[in-house]
This record gives structure tokens, sequence and C-alpha cells, in this order.
């Protein structure tokens, strides 16, 4: 009887392991981002890429956030975002028109900076660069 019981242990505890690790995997291949509010103002109900980011003081980051997939014009992140600052609802800066670059990432870890910009009309936007970096028409 003994035997029979240290069998189905072993099978359980085999099992579970061999779980964790497919899970661990999973989520290694998985994307993950961070993001930085250098907007000058505080987000609130920040959305991005669908996720539901919340509240993002000026200046702070967020933790590492997993996406199954983040959209890219070729390697500037162009990923929905939209949030509200000073009772002001912020879409996303639409400085792509073209779309022959438009690819999708599902691995790897990225860092970015969230800003925020002027569209054609006059209305502030946001939109997303790599950390620490300029956007081709910052000076």
């Amino acid at each position: 009887m003994k035997i029979q019981k240290h069998k189905t242990t072993e099978f359980f505890i085999t099992i579970s392991l061999i779980l964790l690790i497919m899970i661990a995997f999973l989520n290694l291949k998985r994307l993950h981002v961070k993001f930085q509010n250098k907007t000058g103002e505080n987000i609130d109900s920040l959305v991005i890429g669908g996720k539901l980011i919340g509240n993002l003081k000026n200046g702070e980051s967020t933790k590492e956030i997993s996406f199954k997939e983040f959209l890219f014009d070729g390697s500037i992140p162009y990923e929905q975002i939209s949030g509200n600052s000073n009772n002001k609802k912020l879409d996303k800066l639409h400085w792509s028109w073209c779309g022959t670059n438009i690819n999708t990432k599902s691995e790897g870890f990225y860092y970015f900076d969230i800003k925020k910009a002027l569209d054609e009309k006059g209305n502030p936007c946001l939109y997303l660069v790599q950390h620490n970096t300029k956007f081709f028409w910052e000076e």
C-alpha cells in the first residue's frame, strides 16, 4: 500500500514540475514592456495596446507589463495609446500614414517613454518612443 502512495505522489510532483516549467517557458517567450511618463503631466485612465495601465504620475515608470504582441512602424512603437490629463482626453498621435513598415513583435523586452505632442489640428496627443531617445521631429 505504501509503494502505491509513493508512486502517486511521485507522479503528481513530476506533473507539477512539468507544468511549472511550461508556464515559465511560455512567460519568457512573451513581450515585456515598461513605460515611463515623460509628458510633463500626470496621466489617468492610461490604456496602451488595449490594456488598462491606470494612473501614471509624471516622471514615474510602470512595472513590466506582458503583451501578446505590440505594434511597431519599423522599429518605432506604434501601439494604440490613450489617457486623460488635466481633465482632457488624450488619444494616439497618428504620425505615420503609409503603413508600409507596420509590424508586430511578440517577444523581448522594451522600455518606452510616453510623450505628448500636438496633432495637425492643435489637439494634444500621446505617443511612444524608445526610452531616452528623441523622435525624428523632436529637437
